[in-house]
């Protein structure tokens, strides 16, 4: 189904599109490096042992599980606008409790977290859904959120600035090769006004993306997408199409080379493999063997920025932890 961010602001519209998404494997897993990074953030947060969480839009539940491992003296809960989405979480994860809203099954049930992940570049109605997550809310709670980050700086926002179609302002300010159920790109301080309304303030932000982790995600994606990122015919100026030109050839010699291998770690790495997984894994493992210590070089990268360079707000990606006092 194709779909555009004026569509998705409407909510019929929006849950029709992702229901068609998760029908056809969307966000089924994610990156191992993913999964540990937030796990130190959760563990950063200084949590109690216990308490009741909601990972709000869960799509398939593959960080409620993530989060249940991570507070295992935590009741976890999962809701998502797709029902879909829901029918496979269910499947994946028995000892969570997944709902759509408005099920009998989370009445009345009120929770000292709420998480999002890449939920709130999503939702048709901001507004609303912050009053949505409000009502869920204890009155002492808290919030963590991760999502695109619109920070100025960024090796993301660099780019975006070599090409006139770079950021859509018509459009949230996205960036232009963003996928297309984004309906915007908040920057911290966009986030934190969001938030005023219910008491919400910032008691901890953290990001991603300032350079090194935004260059490794970006060569193992396939070579076709690096080849429309960098491309000069959208440059603002004679300057930005030989910057463009220079990204081009760094970017699509590191593609060819770790698509292959990040395209075997998805099918290793899947929930549950299929034959066609099987055979790929077979056939694939010794012919790509050699360049895992190539691959391996970019995560380290990646991982050194993080570990430096966490507290640094110009990311391409922000892990933003709200709290407020008891009412």
């Amino acid at each position: 189904m194709q779909s555009t961010s004026g569509e998705l602001h409407d909510k019929r519209l929006s849950e029709a599109f992702y229901d068609d998404r998760y029908e056809h494997g969307y966000m089924q897993q994610w990156p191992a490096e993913t999964k540990k990074r937030l796990v130190e953030v959760i563990q950063a947060l200084g949590l109690p042992a216990s308490g009741v969480a909601l990972d709000f839009g869960c799509g398939n539940g593959v960080l409620t599980e993530l989060l249940r491992e991570t507070l295992p003296g935590w009741r976890v809960y999962g809701s998502d606008l797709s029902s879909v989405a829901i029918a496979h979480a269910r499947q994946r994860r028995s000892d969570c409790t997944f709902f759509v809203p408005g099920d009998p099954i989370a009445e009345g049930v009120t929770f000292d977290l709420v998480f999002t992940h890449h939920v709130l570049e999503h939702v048709y109605d901001l507004g609303a859904v912050v009053a949505d997550i409000n009502r869920v809310l204890k009155p002492s709670a808290a919030m963590l959120h991760v999502l695109p980050c619109g920070n100025p700086g960024s090796f993301e926002h660099r780019l975006c600035q070599l090409r006139r179609d770079g950021i859509n302002s018509a459009s949230g300010n996205r960036f232009f090769f963003e996928d297309e159920g984004h309906v915007r790109r908040l920057t911290t301080e966009e986030l934190a006004a969001a938030f005023v309304p219910i008491g919400m303030t910032i008691a901890k932000a953290m990001f991603s993306g300032q350079h090194d982790d935004a260059m490794e995600w970006i060569t193992r994606s396939s070579p076709a997408f690096v080849w429309r990122l960098t491309d000069p015919r959208k440059a603002v100026d004679a300057e930005a199409k030989r910057k463009l030109l220079a990204l081009r050839r760094q970017l699509l010699r590191a593609s060819v080379l770790r698509f292959p291998v990040d395209a075997l770690q998805r099918h290793l790495h899947k929930h549950s493999k299929s034959i066609a997984d099987i055979l790929f894994l077979a056939v694939g493992t010794p012919l790509l063997a050699p360049l895992l210590p190539y691959n391996q070089k970019w995560w380290r990268r990646a991982r050194i920025e993080w570990l430096r360079k966490h507290d640094e707000p110009a990311g391409s990606q922000q892990f933003v932890y709200f709290t407020r006092s008891s009412l």
